[in-house]
């Protein structure tokens, strides 16, 4: 029953990399130079504004064009990725707690909060990396959420 659970967590997890590296490539989709890329551009910035402000003063750019969304969601969804792709080798069951949720947030919200008092100004790199933090965070703390409710629900109906 052991391997078997092993099997389905990566499932699970190389599932959720992969609509997550999906979702990632489309952000970076104006690095690629396309025809049928850059014919799809203006709708895909209509999709990914519903999900980030993508003011172009604070978003990385490739060849002049800007990324799909600002530097923060950019770090967060690279974040989400990168963790995706390191829990794929890793089989064990994990718990993130909400208390790392929080530590690695912090940033994130420090950023936005010293940035709305105009304590100092924008910066794409901070951002990004505050947004990377939090990306991984999430990411990790939902699916240690969703992990552990499939799996201990399979355990106890074992048990019976």
């Amino acid at each position: 029953m052991f391997n078997r659970q092993i099997i389905q967590r990566r499932f699970l997890r190389s599932g959720l990399f992969f609509l997550v590296m999906i979702w990632f490539l489309g952000i970076v989709s104006p690095c690629f130079n396309s025809n049928i890329i850059n014919s799809l551009y203006p709708f895909q910035k209509q999709l990914y504004s519903t999900v980030c402000h993508q003011h172009i003063h604070k978003s990385f750019t490739c060849d002049d064009i800007p990324l799909l969304v600002c530097a923060r969601c950019t770090g967060i969804y690279a974040g989400t990725l990168l963790s995706a792709l390191v829990l794929i080798f890793y089989s064990g069951q994990f718990n993130f707690k909400t208390k790392y949720l929080i530590m690695l947030s912090a940033p994130m919200l420090l950023d936005v909060i010293l940035q709305i008092f105009g304590l100092y100004s924008y910066n794409k790199y901070l951002s990004s990396f505050t947004g990377f933090l939090f990306g991984s965070s999430v990411f990790l703390y939902i699916l240690s959420a969703i992990e552990n409710l499939l799996f201990s629900k399979q355990k106890n109906k074992n048990e019976l």
